[in-house]
This record gives structure tokens, C-alpha cells and sequence, in this order.
């Protein structure tokens, strides 16, 4: 049984020392929502396995605790009795006034409280010991659970930091590089369900998430094959020549129905450049009334990812024939939000499953199922009194991201003929 514990606390370590190996990734661009799925993985394998050691070796030992609970309320009722009889006998000493005055009255009363909680606290102490000892399996699950609600509020709050410290440092770049068709990467080759590129993080890891998947929908249903590159400086200040040079290069597009679209975020510039195939679909004429309409005005407020967002639903309603997207407001990526409630929510249902787990094991160590009646002969309001510490309820002490099922993709050997449209801001 020593062992299963031992072996129980390494693994709930993992719900911090997994999230922060995978948040190093030996130094490379890291999925933030990764670290925290990574967590509630390990998290859900570590509560199962718990619940599961619960029923199979526990269930049947709850009546112990049960027990417990009994005699600590007997224990406790037994000490009330005799602070209740403490203030019978104050009352008739004070009818008797026997010269002594209220406060001297009060503090030999109180010194006979004092008395009485230190023989309470002392009795329910040796209790809680000796029922410990005799019940050395539910000690050790009461440890395991502790741990577990511990640790893994840590993780939580790790996880959840990482994620929402490397969404809000989205928007710094990381090096002041002229990319081009030689050395920008395509991301896509490695997974085929990855369009964006955005080595400088110009976007949020969330933002690019999300745009992934708009071209996924576009790629999967109107086989148009996507890539959106943003970055700060593009070599030379010429989107469009970066779009026609990595669309050749790389044969984006199937039968040349491809797109490519190049963002030079602190150059102020954006290419949209459609494959041969798509140019009667994709006129230059929209191309550069979609980035007037809706990456242009957020670019200029400095909204790089509801400029992207915007753009890329634009594109696909005009592909599919839909009702174009109002650009009422400058947005945020949708699922941020998302990730916010997802976070709530966890923290939500710990808090209740360490609750559940209090009442059923008392990891914790509150092991007083009634409060001693507080001390009725203080001269004050104060919840101190004069030997030290509270006269109330006392406690005792503590006792990957979405790339694993995907394969590297390839293009479809698509051209660029030199369509499309350039806009500045």
C-alpha cells in the first residue's frame, strides 16, 4: 500500500512537472492551449485513478469515517455540557454578588473556559491520532486526495498563466527578419491542417487556431487551397512578389485554385494573390475591396487579429455566396473567450470535487464535526483572548495541442499568374 501512495504522489507531480517540460519544448514556439489540455489530461487519468482505488479498496471502509464523525460530535457535545454549566454557575455567582466585581468574575470564569477548551482540543487531538493508526489505509488515501487537490490547483493556475501570458505576448515580435520565399517556413508541410504562418507571433496562437480551421472549412468544401503568411517585414517591402514566388515554389493550390495572402504587419502592406483557376472567382477587384473592408480599418487600429479573422470570413462568404460579415466592431478571436469560461469552469468543478473530497475523506484535517461554543466571559468582541489564539472552531494541519492524429501535408501543385491586389495603410 506504501507503494501505491508513493507511486499515487509522483503521479500527481506530473499535474506540474508536465505542463512546465511542456511549456520548455526545448525552447521552440509552444501551443498555450497544449500546456493546459496537457494538464487536464493528466488531471482526469490521476481523479479516475483515485475514484477508481475509492471503490475497489475504500468503498467499504467509509463507515469508519462515518464513525468518526460520531464520536468527535459526542466529544464535542460532551465539553458544550460543561461550558453551558460554567455560565449556570457565572449567572448565579453574579445574582449572588459576593463582592467581587464583574470583571474579576468574569476573567476566573474565563480562566475555567480556557481550561475546559484545552482538555477539548487535547482529547479530540489523541482521538484523531489513535484513529489514524488504526485505520493506516484511509490515512493514506486521505494524503493522496490532499495532494492530488493541491498539486493540481497549482498545475491549474501554472497551466492557465502560461496560456494567457503567451496569448497577450502575441502581438511582440520576436526578431526584426526580412522574410521571403528561401526562408520563410510553411508549417503546413509538417501538418496539413496548419494554413497560417506567423513566425513574428504578429497573431495570437488562439487567432491562428481559429483561422486554421475557416481555411480547413474553405479547403475541404470548396478545394481552395490556403496560405496566409504574416509576419513584420517582408524582403524588399514587396508582398506581392512574397505571394507569387512561395505560391510557385510550393505549388499552393489544387488544379491552381489556391490563395495566398501576405501581411507585412509594420511594413503596412497586405497582398491577396488568387491561383490562375480561382482568378474569375476571386477578381482583383474584390480582393482589394475585402481588405479595404475589413483589414485595412483594423489594421490601422492596430487589431491585427480581427483584421485577419474578418478578412478570412470575408473570403469564404464570397467564395460559398453568403451574406458578407458586418464589420461592426474591432473583435478579438472568438474562442479567447472561450478559453476564459473553459478555465472558470475547471476551477469551478475543482473547488467542488476538493468540497466532495473534504466531506468524504477530511484531507484537510477538519475533523470537528461541532465548534466548541466560543468563550461567552471575554470582556470584548475581540476573537482573541488573553492565553493566545481563537477560542472558536479550531482545524488541524494539511495532513498537445491538435497535432498528435495529423500528418505532414503537401500542395497541390497549384500557379500564380500575377492576380490579385496589394493595399497599404
Amino acid at each position: 500500500m506504501t507503494k501505491v501512495f508513493l507511486g499515487s504522489i509522483l503521479t500527481a507531480l506530473a499535474f506540474v512537472a508536465i505542463p512546465i517540460v511542456t511549456g520548455m519544448n526545448g525552447g521552440q514556439e509552444v501551443d498555450p492551449a497544449a500546456v493546459f489540455k496537457t494538464f487536464v489530461t493528466i488531471v482526469g487519468a490521476v481523479v479516475a485513478f483515485g475514484l477508481a482505488i475509492n471503490v475497489l479498496l475504500f468503498s467499504s471502509e467509509q463507515k469508519f469515517i462515518s464513525q468518526k464523525r460520531n464520536d468527535i460530535r459526542q466529544i464535542t457535545a460532551s465539553h458544550n455540557k460543561q461550558i453551558k454549566e460554567l455560565k449556570k454557575q457565572y449567572t448565579d455567582e453574579r445574582k449572588l454578588n459576593q463582592g467581587m466585581s464583574a470583571s474579576a468574575l468574569k476573567k476566573k470564569f474565563s480562566n475555567r473556559y480556557n481550561y475546559v477548551w484545552k482538555n477539548y482540543n487535547t482529547e479530540r487531538r489523541n482521538y484523531h491520532e489513535a484513529w489514524l493508526k488504526a485505520h493506516p489505509s484511509l490515512r493514506i488515501i486521505r494524503s493522496f486526495w490532499g495532494w492530488v487537490v493541491i498539486l493540481g490547483f497549482i498545475g491549474a493556475v501554472y497551466s492557465c498563466s502560461y496560456s494567457i501570458d503567451n496569448d497577450e505576448a502575441g502581438t511582440s515580435p520576436t526578431a526584426e527578419t526580412a522574410w521571403n520565399a528561401e526562408n520563410i517556413p510553411m508549417p503546413h508541410l509538417e501538418d496539413a491542417t496548419r494554413y497560417v504562418v506567423n513566425p513574428d507571433n504578429v497573431l495570437t496562437e488562439n487567432t491562428v487556431q481559429q483561422l486554421d480551421r475557416i481555411f480547413k472549412k474553405m479547403d475541404d468544401s470548396l478545394q481552395i487551397e490556403s496560405v496566409v503568411i504574416v509576419v513584420n517585414h517582408i524582403q524588399n517591402d514587396d508582398p506581392f512578389r512574397m505571394a507569387q514566388d512561395v505560391g510557385n515554389k510550393y505549388g499552393v493550390g489544387r488544379g491552381d485554385r489556391g490563395l495566398m495572402i501576405v501581411v507585412g504587419y509594420q511594413d503596412h502592406s497586405i497582398n491577396m494573390s488568387p491561383g490562375r483557376s480561382l482568378e474569375a472567382d476571386l477578381t482583383d477587384v474584390e480582393c482589394y475591396q475585402l481588405q479595404q473592408r475589413y483589414a485595412v480599418p483594423a489594421f490601422k487600429a492596430q487589431q491585427p487579429d480581427s483584421a485577419m479573422i474578418y478578412l478570412a470570413e470575408g473570403v469564404y462568404a464570397l467564395l460559398e455566396g453568403k451574406e458578407m460579415p458586418v464589420m461592426s466592431e474591432q473583435r478579438s478571436p472568438e474562442d479567447e473567450d472561450d478559453w476564459i469560461l473553459l478555465y472558470m469552469g475547471f476551477f469551478s468543478l475543482w473547488f467542488i470535487l476538493a468540497a466532495i473530497l473534504e466531506y468524504r475523506h477530511e484531507w484537510l484535517g477538519a475533523y470537528a464535526s461541532m465548534a466548541l461554543i466560543s468563550n461567552p466571559f471575554l470582556e470584548t468582541t475581540s476573537t482573541f483572548v488573553s492565553t493566545g489564539g481563537y477560542r472558536g472552531r479550531s482545524s488541524g494541519g494539511f495532513g498537445g495541442g491538435f497535432g498528435g492524429g495529423f500528418g505532414g501535408g503537401s500542395f497541390g501543385g497549384g500557379s500564380f499568374g500575377g492576380g490579385g491586389a496589394t493595399s497599404r495603410w
